[in-house]
């Protein structure tokens, strides 16, 4: 494991390393706990399919296990740090702080911590459908802007609409080849790749050999090549599943059942596109990198050296670690 900000590498626990302290402070221990065995729930559920992904056997998934793993996905990223963050320190845009301010006061919430841990609770407890369909009468409305606006609710409007975005997104499984591996790192679980404020791919690292992804469902339909974005890095490594078990159909939404089946492929992607995915984890600046090959992680290092300018906004300098790395490879060569 390689620290950023210390420059220094040690074998280290990646337990410890990533957890992180006081999620929930200023949160009573109540609410936290229930809020957990809700969440431990959900996660046994996607637990099982990562252990289908990672093994040699077949990725078979009814649409429960599917709608539960995309609803897994979406929690952590609203539970990562990061958006914790965003509502701690009051990291909103003017028109976004307005609409928050006009909830807190609907549901006489004081502090705005307790709307992102409200948010979470809310989401967690409410079956998937319910939140989808409230999200389509807001975005079905004729003026759904003014509709988003007026939306009073439980829930913050515009977490309401990302979360249901996020769940009618589409599923990958995505393989490092032989001989390349993903990076690990504190945000690697829910890193994306997009252009402005449109998402194209949410990507989850499993293990150095496998990343699941949530896909944006616009590519389901052609409708990514009519808006005025670039071109995804990763728009040819997409796979829809092949249908095992559909009792009624599989086109419209009234004719899904639970008890439909999916069997879903592990994408193989190209080296070069593994060092792309690894550069994304790189430009986020992470406090901690944990990798397997020292050759592998040299290699998306140049990479991400060599395309920084053109790709990323951040372009962070990894020379120490570049030149650790190239110092015991030298080392385990000569040995």
């Amino acid at each position: 494991m390689y620290r950023v900000m210390e420059q220094k590498a040690a074998l280290e626990d990646i337990g410890k390393a990533y957890g992180i302290q006081n999620m929930y402070r200023d949160i009573s221990s109540d609410k936290c706990m229930l809020f957990e065995e809700l969440l431990s729930q959900l996660e046994s559920s996607a637990a099982k399919i990562a252990q289908d992904i990672l093994s040699s056997s077949e990725i078979l998934m009814t649409r429960t296990r599917l709608m539960d793993l995309k609803k897994f996905l979406a929690l952590m990223m609203y539970r990562s740090e990061y958006r914790r963050q965003q509502y701690a320190e009051d990291r909103f845009d003017f028109t976004t702080r307005q609409s928050i301010q006009r909830h807190m006061r609907f549901n006489n919430i004081d502090n705005i911590q307790d709307v992102w841990f409200e948010n979470l609770k809310w989401i967690i407890k409410t079956p998937t459908n319910d939140i989808t369909n409230i999200a389509a009468k807001i975005f079905e409305s004729r003026d759904f802007i003014a509709a988003g606006m007026e939306y009073q609710g439980p829930i913050h409007c515009s977490e309401l609409m990302d979360f249901s975005f996020l769940m009618s997104n589409y599923v990958c499984i995505w393989q490092a080849p032989e001989g390349s591996e993903f990076i690990l790192s504190d945000t690697c679980f829910g890193c994306f790749e997009g252009h402005g404020a449109m998402v194209f791919h949410s990507i989850f690292i499993l293990s150095p050999k496998y990343a699941i992804v949530l896909v944006n469902r616009l590519y389901m339909f052609g409708g990514m090549e009519k808006l005025p974005f670039r071109k995804s890095w990763f728009e040819d490594f997409h796979a829809n599943p092949d249908i095992i078990y559909s009792k009624q159909g599989t086109t419209d939404p009234k004719d899904f059942t639970p008890n439909d089946v999916f069997k879903y492929r592990r994408i193989v992607l190209p080296r070069q596109k593994v060092w792309l995915v690894n550069s994304i984890i790189l430009d986020a600046r992470q406090k901690y990198i944990s990798h397997k090959s020292d050759v592998s992680l040299y290699r998306s290092l140049l990479f991400y050296d060599k395309n920084k300018k053109k790709l990323f906004a951040n372009r962070h300098d990894y020379s120490d670690l570049k030149r650790k790395l190239f110092a015991e490879m030298n080392r385990t060569h000569h040995n």
